[in-house]
């Protein structure tokens, strides 16, 4: 084959490839994470984080939550750049089994790239609005979303704590129990 025509089939991989970060899941997982599955990860070893080529987790940043959870900190393999993902992932998990994933973003910046991998990835959400935040000196108004299911749920916060930090949570009913906020049903508006 040609050489040009090679580089062309290159480029149509890549692109298909990089497209979206959620393509290749199914709908109950993030970044090759599922929702229901054994925490089953090694530690990273030394200098293994960011640049892993695995999925692995920093057990010194292990942490119990006041509701019943233990949440690890999961490094994942960046084959392509995910232009709205920021940092490792955090995943919750109850007894050995994985019940919710936390996608870090970057805010404001970032929360139009997320909301439509998101709608790419499980259609128009059941629930969403936009708000500006007070006290933040922001122009923009941030994006919130939630799509249900019947064994998960998605939410998406354009913004969190500060306005380059914003989060997409996929959890089972169990999460949301847990954190005493349960996903609404289908019906409701």
């Amino acid at each position: 084959m040609p050489p040009m025509k090679n580089l062309r089939h290159l480029l149509i991989a890549l692109s298909l490839v990089a497209g979206s970060a959620f393509a290749a899941d199914s709908e109950k997982a993030m970044f090759g994470i599922e929702l229901g599955s054994r925490f089953n990860y090694p530690a990273c070893e030394r200098g293994e984080d960011a640049l892993t080529k695995r999925h692995c987790y920093n057990a010194k940043q292990t942490v119990k939550t006041a509701w019943g959870t233990e949440e690890q900190q999961l490094f994942y393999p960046r084959a392509s750049i995910v232009p709205y993902a920021r940092g490792e992932l955090t995943v919750e998990v109850v007894n050995g089994v994985i019940e919710a994933v936390h996608v870090h973003t970057w805010g404001i910046e970032a929360q139009s790239n997320a909301l439509e991998a998101l709608k790419k990835k499980y259609g128009p959400p059941a629930r969403s609005h936009s708000e500006k935040m007070k006290g933040l000196r922001s122009r923009f108004p941030v994006q919130y979303a939630e799509w249900d299911a019947k064994d998960y749920s998605v939410r998406f916060e354009g913004v969190i704590t500060s306005v380059d930090w914003g989060r997409i949570t996929l959890g089972t009913p169990k999460y949301f129990a847990l954190r005493g906020n349960k996903p609404a049903s289908k019906t409701a508006p």
